[in-house]
């Protein structure tokens, strides 16, 4: 079961979201960033921090092909950034 304290969206600042999802594997990754762009305006920037190798293969072009703009940082050895910019 997802504790949903772990897994809020942060606002870091002004249209600027964090989401940690270290941890979790397929779909819930996937689930929980849509859920959270879906909660998002126009042009506000969801950073989405996770270490699921399937989750950064498989998000980014699913993601691009809704119209938003999408940008993947490997921080670690284990962990990515993706930065999506939710659609104008």
């Amino acid at each position: 079961m997802l504790s949903r304290d772990r897994f809020k969206v942060e606002k870091v600042s002004e249209g600027l979201y964090r989401l940690d999802v270290r941890g979790l594997v397929c779909p819930y990754p996937q689930l929980l960033v849509t859920r959270a762009l879906n909660s998002l305006s126009h042009n506000d920037i969801l950073e989405v921090i996770l270490d699921n190798p399937p989750s950064v293969r498989d998000m980014p072009p699913i993601l691009e092909e809704r119209g938003y703009n999408v940008s993947v940082v490997k921080i670690d050895s284990v962990t990515w950034k993706v930065t999506i910019q939710a659609r104008s």
